[in-house]
């Protein structure tokens, strides 16, 4: 059996599928506010806690006898840091960091489980597939400007995430709009679009040395959605590093608001 830590999105969910495709009995602990509820349909077992709940997943692991773990899914950080109700052993780790860089607090929650015998394996085991390929995925391509706005947001991007303070900017005429902080993408697109206006580009990195186990970059129907209503009308990811989550719908989608979604 392997255990699954489940955050937002729909990631936690292709990755169960594949996993009992490949005949894999999974163990979910899912987030409350954040994990999809149909996740009870794929596990064999599934336990919900409130995001200050740390000591109780490993706990739940622990009794089980589950030593292999992956985390998967969307952990909006704003709602980590501002759990109401952080159990002691959540409180010690966030007083144990020495910043609270994404970076520094993978490595800490890594770590924790480390301690009780616990893996934590790189989500790409059953989510490989779902890693975006180069190419232009729309009908539609990036016009001249926007090649020269994607050339210039994957370089400042990638100083950004390096840097730890985010992976998607809004790009326009070769300037950064807008860095995505604590609030998350949706967010950071939003900002984007009311202050760039039209003809501004989204760009999303990893880290260049970026850990396969937690916090890889995605993109979804959700993300044209907003850029759609963001008027943004462009998307450049980079390859085999940022999930592209249904990618059919995505261009379906992006095709329908005439957006442009590139993979470099």
């Amino acid at each position: 059996m392997l255990g699954l830590v489940a955050g937002g999105g729909l990631l936690p969910v292709y990755f169960c599928r594949n996993a009992k495709k490949d005949g894999k009995k999974i163990i979910t602990v899912a987030i409350k506010n954040e994990a999809d509820k149909s996740l009870w349909k794929h596990s064999k077992e599934i336990y919900w806690y409130d995001i200050g709940d740390f000591g109780k997943a490993i706990n739940t692991f622990k009794k089980l006898g589950i030593r292999k773990v992956f985390i998967v899914g969307k952990v909006r950080k704003v709602r980590l840091f501002s759990a109401l109700k952080p159990d002691m052993r959540l409180f010690k780790l966030f007083m144990s960091l020495r910043n609270k860089k994404d970076s520094t607090l993978i490595q800490a929650v890594i770590k924790e489980f480390e301690k009780e015998g616990i893996k934590i394996l790189p989500m790409t085991v059953y989510l490989k597939p779902l890693l975006a390929k180069k190419g232009v995925l729309t009908k539609r391509k990036p016009c001249r400007q926007e090649i020269e706005d994607i050339k210039y947001g994957f370089k400042e991007a990638k100083k950004l995430a390096d840097a730890d303070i985010g992976q998607t900017v809004i790009v326009k005429d070769k300037k950064v709009i807008t860095v995505e902080g604590a609030e998350g993408t949706d967010e950071t697109i939003k900002r984007g679009g009311h202050l760039a206006g039209d003809g501004a580009v989204c760009v999303k990195v990893a880290r260049t040395v970026q850990d396969m186990r937690i916090d890889i970059p995605g993109a979804g129907v959700e993300t044209i959605k907003q850029l759609a209503k963001a008027n943004i009308k462009c998307l450049a990811l980079q390859s085999g590093k940022v999930f592209l989550i249904d990618k059919n719908k995505i261009k379906k989608e992006a095709d329908k608001n005439k957006i442009c979604v590139v993979v470099c």
